[in-house]
């Protein structure tokens, strides 16, 4: 089978379709380092650089076609006054002319998670009938799936829930794509657990320094680390901790606050009265908020997020040195060594603690470029030398590997011979 990919970025959709066995036949592209990627790997394949020309004079057509696409919302007016298309004027209206011209048996189309949000009900809806009227046969609710639910060799440990469409062409025998969708539902039900260490192939090399966290973020960590320390006699909260609110004074709640501001002001204060009624810490806990506020950390790192309650046994072994680590907007989130947050296309990359995988620094470092690939199944993958920067944000934009091939496995299991 051949396959076209849209909007490929480095080639997740082409590495995972030519791993279930496909062939590429095409690639578009308008990133121009991306392009660069994409060149290094597939040199023989032809690249477009912009969807709203492609396809050139010649052969294009392919059994498949592969995207995740930007999704630029609708117009509802425009579906209300049945003038034109409600799609025209954004990149999806491109895929579908494109699919009208090139007939391919099969569509997969990525998104992030929002997509099947209540905001964009509409959006999704106007999605599914159109690709439905060129004659295809398309689920009412797209695949949600994340590489954490799927079990080796297809998954890998990280959170990452995308919005997958799949469609195939009417004419075609075999499964309805309604009964696709309910076998990827039941194989992503199996329960397989995951380490995080399973991808830290770069622990014992001399790399490994251009990756460990500056003296500031290990400052501010130790200083977390000495708060989780002395907390041990108490259970840590699963909402946001703000040591803004840890005074004596009742913190001001205007009535304009939103609901969720109002309730993480009343519960921080009484956390804090509990800790600072414990005689046994009341003292040093005082030492220790003064330290925070002496050191001027930005108020996203006085605020801290504990979601790792299941990663030990007892609170007498809790410590952020076993840990995974984000510095967030919102606060310093640490969870289990378990499943990695999603990779994203900022700079949130994931923060390891020295005992997640027994590297021989003993200091917290950030996850590779390569670490970070694997995570995506893109190990094979040649950055050309480019920035950690560039490399990080193209894998946070990226599809993942693994889920692609389960998914165009199982679409095309049923095609008759």
């Amino acid at each position: 089978m051949t396959f076209g990919e849209l909007f490929a970025g480095i080639g997740g959709f082409s590495l995972g379709l030519e791993r279930a066995g496909m062939t590429c036949k095409w690639q578009v592209e308008i990133d121009p380092y991306a392009t660069a990627v994409l060149k290094k790997h597939w040199p023989e394949v032809p690249k477009h650089e912009d969807v709203r020309t492609f396809p050139p004079q010649g052969d294009y057509s392919v059994d498949l076609i592969c995207g995740g696409f930007p999704c630029q919302p609708f117009s509802k007016s425009g579906d209300q006054a049945g003038a034109k298309d409600i799609t025209r004027g954004t990149l999806f209206h491109d895929i579908l002319l494109l699919t009208e011209a090139l007939e391919p048996e099969y569509l997969i189309l990525e998104n992030v998670r929002n997509l099947a949000g209540p905001n964009h009900k509409h959006t999704l809806k106007t999605i599914i009938r159109r690709i439905k009227k060129l004659g295809y046969d398309i689920g009412k609710s797209p695949i949600i799936l994340s590489p954490h639910q799927l079990e080796p060799p297809y998954g890998s440990p990280q959170v990452r829930e995308r919005v997958f469409i799949l469609a195939k062409r009417s004419d075609i025998g075999g499964l309805k794509i309604p009964e696709i969708s309910n076998k990827i539902e039941k194989s992503k039900n199996k329960k397989y657990v995951w380490e995080a260490k399973e991808i830290l192939i770069e622990s014992k090399t001399a790399k490994l320094e251009k990756y460990t966290v500056s003296s500031d973020i290990k400052d501010l960590l130790d200083t977390w680390e000495e708060f989780v320390e002395l907390t041990k006699g108490h259970d840590l909260p699963g909402f946001p901790i703000w040591t803004e609110v840890f005074k004596a004074k009742k913190p001001k709640i205007a009535r304009n606050f939103p609901k969720w501001k109002k309730d993480f002001l009343r519960k921080n204060y009484e956390f804090y009265k509990e800790l600072n009624n414990d005689k046994n810490i009341s003292g040093q806990l005082k030492l220790l908020l003064k330290k925070i506020r002496n050191k001027k950390f930005p108020p996203s790192r006085r605020k801290f997020e504990w979601q790792a309650n299941s990663a030990f046994k007892s609170p007498e072994d809790r410590t952020l040195k076993k840990l995974l680590i984000q510095l967030r907007p919102s606060g310093i989130r640490v969870k289990p060594a378990t499943h990695y947050p999603a990779l994203v296309a900022i700079t949130q990359t994931t923060i390891v603690g020295p005992e997640v995988d027994g590297n021989t620094s003993k200091t917290y470092r950030y996850i590779t470029p390569y670490e970070a690939a694997k995570l995506q199944g893109m190990h094979d993958i040649d950055f050309n030398n480019q920035p950690d920067a560039l490399s990080y944000k193209q894998l946070g934009n990226a599809v993942n590997v693994g889920v692609v091939k389960f998914l165009a496995e199982q679409l095309t299991a049923e095609v008759p011979s």
